[in-house]
């Protein structure tokens, strides 16, 4: 007879028993046991189950992370959250916000769709206004320090005397205009020598190939009021330069739109993060202020080898994508491509039965580790599901 800890026995056995129920939106069975699995990063925080909301979906292409994603998604808003997707290469969310009633905006110079990242937006009902426009303007302003940050590597980080001059540059042009365009910070910015490297950044998106798309009045603002708000980058999604200024401008926005409410904020191909280091440290920042701006951060990704992408080994930026993981609390992981086993199961530090049966997981079935609890889960989808979420359905109508 072996005799151990529960403890113990529980890393050795982890799909034996099923574990109790914590509560939450419902989202499948258990494969082992046929308990009904139900779902909520916010729950688990406050039974501190979690130490954080953050969540991780990895896996191969074709397994279901993006049905998963969705199901969470479309689960989460029936119960009171709204959900955020700053980015969508493949037009999957925006077809989903449409289809829910929510709100898409798709970007890219011959796309209907503007943002402007010099516009504040609406504020949220219920807010405190002088709260809200102070912390807009906050992040406004270094909103346009990622954008010249990410156009200019070189000049990463923004001297200080250089933010300096953006930021008074900025709130000047605010005062004479109520709803400033990058154009406009462009000219002023003439006028300011120390800040001639910004304003030559800050130049390259009112002429040539990136114009049309971040440079003109915003024909859509984010709506406070919706369940879902995707940002459709489809048409630059072959353009790393512009997806990233893309996303970078939609983040900042979708957070002045949505206020205290508790989101989901959904990066679906997260490897296009990963390749741009200051996307990437936005994110990092997004991931630890998780609990304190009531957001769950959901990073899609094939696989953790994605992470190498970032930068060369052993540079700051490629510890910090690597770190991103460790951020999330809540791992889910789809069967993985054969080259990619071994270290997922040595990086997620999976138990030997674990790493037995994320090798035969099925499609839709993924190993849960929330904290210290595994479960093996099949994602249940209705019909009506099944249809919303075809992410196939590019294909049939011809996207690309």
């Amino acid at each position: 007879m072996h005799r151990d800890t529960t403890a113990a026995l529980g890393g050795a056995y982890p799909f034996v028993a099923g574990a109790a129920e914590t509560g939450g939106m419902f989202i499948g069975h258990d494969t082992t046991t046929g308990q009904r699995f139900c779902f909520d990063p916010w729950r688990l925080y406050e039974k501190q189950i979690v130490s954080n909301t953050n969540i991780v979906i990895i896996g191969n292409i074709g397994w279901g992370k993006t049905n998963t994603a969705m199901a969470i998604a479309l689960r989460g808003i029936a119960t009171g959250h709204c959900v955020l997707v700053p980015g969508d290469p493949k037009n999957d969310w925006t077809r989903l916000a449409e289809s829910l009633g929510g709100q898409a905006i798709r970007l890219g110079p011959t796309s209907p769709g503007r943002l402007n990242p010099l516009d504040l937006g609406t504020s949220p009902k219920n807010v405190d206004l002088g709260a809200w426009r102070h912390a807009a303007e906050q992040r406004r302003a270094a909103l346009i320090v990622a954008i010249v940050e990410a156009i200019a590597p070189a000049l990463a980080p923004l001297p200080p005397e250089i933010r300096e001059t953006l930021t008074a540059s900025l709130d000047g042009l605010a005062r004479d205009n109520a709803t400033p365009t990058l154009p406009q910070l462009v000219a002023r910015l003439a006028d300011e020598p120390a800040a001639t490297p910004a304003r030559a950044a800050l130049a390259v998106l009112c002429s040539g190939p990136l114009a049309g798309m971040l440079d003109q009045p915003a024909t859509a603002t984010p709506d406070p009021s919706a369940p879902i708000i995707a940002v459709g980058t489809a048409d630059v999604a072959d353009n790393d330069l512009a997806h990233t200024l893309a996303v970078l401008t939609a983040t900042s926005q979708l957070a002045s739109a949505t206020g205290t409410r508790r989101r989901y904020v959904i990066y679906d191909e997260a490897w296009r993060i990963l390749a741009s280091p200051t996307h990437l440290d936005r994110v990092n920042s997004e991931l630890r202020l998780s609990r304190a701006k009531g957001t769950a951060t959901v990073l899609i990704t094939h696989a953790l080898s994605d992470t190498d992408k970032s930068a060369d080994a052993g540079s700051s930026a490629a510890a910090t994508a690597r770190g991103l993981v460790a951020l999330c609390d809540t791992r889910i992981i789809f069967r993985q491509a054969p080259g990619e086993t071994a270290r997922t199961a040595t990086e997620l530090t999976l138990t030997s039965p674990e790493r037995d049966a994320f090798t035969t997981l099925g499609k839709g079935e993924a190993l849960w580790k929330t904290g210290a609890r595994t479960r093996r889960i099949h994602t249940d989808l209705g019909a009506s599901e099944q249809i919303l979420f075809n992410t196939d359905l590019r294909w049939a109508v011809g996207e690309r």
